[in-house]
């Protein structure tokens, strides 16, 4: 966040700023729900996998998967529709750089909603089939490691829609890892 803040402050001073707080508010929802589908089911995961039944694990990564999707479709489809209007929400002195600044950056930058949610559920299916470690790799590279220097690169290249699309990038690219270390486990888990 305070990589982005900076960011932002060099291109687009205060008011890009404050376009980006508009964008963070709603993330931190998002990402609450996504928190919660994933600790709803992390017991029952833990459960199945102590018991050995790893077909019921699979059946909840799935269930928890498509609940997920329903709710990153319908999240962007209201976001990308009511994006003037959400903005608007947080705009109470009606400033058109700040609108604009913040519309695009909605439109942009929840492009990440499936990718965010698959990556939290992931996380936690690995933590909860005592499996730490790839979900402390992606957590970190959310974070930290691909987050911050895609940032930086992207806006060099793009500028404000750089910014914007770095979160997205990112969160695609631990997906796919995240999905390639998922599918080995369970090829491995397979093969025994």
């Amino acid at each position: 966040m305070i990589t982005f803040n900076a960011i932002i402050l060099s291109l687009e001073g205060n008011t890009g700023v404050a376009a980006y707080g508009v964008i963070a508010n709603i993330s931190l929802v998002i990402v609450a729900v996504y928190t919660g589908i994933a600790q709803g089911v992390q017991p029952l995961i833990s459960s199945f996998y102590g018991k050995g039944d790893r077909q019921q694990v699979r059946t909840l990564l799935k269930y928890s998967t498509i609940t997920m999707l329903t709710v990153s479709c319908a999240a962007y489809l209201l976001i990308f529709i009511f994006a003037q209007p959400i903005t608007s929400i947080f705009n109470s002195e009606k400033n058109m750089d700040l609108q604009r600044i913040a519309v695009i950056g909605l439109k942009l930058y929840f492009i990440s909603t499936a990718f965010v949610g698959y990556n939290i559920i992931l996380a936690t299916l690995f933590t909860s089939i005592e499996n730490a470690l790839p979900a402390h790799i992606l957590s970190i590279l959310r974070g930290l490691i691909l987050i911050i220097p895609m940032a930086f690169l992207l806006s060099a290249i793009w500028g404000m829609t750089g910014v914007w699309l770095a979160y997205p990038i990112t969160e695609f690219i631990v997906a796919l890892l995240g999905f390639i270390v998922d599918k080995k486990q369970t090829e491995k888990i397979n093969e025994t």
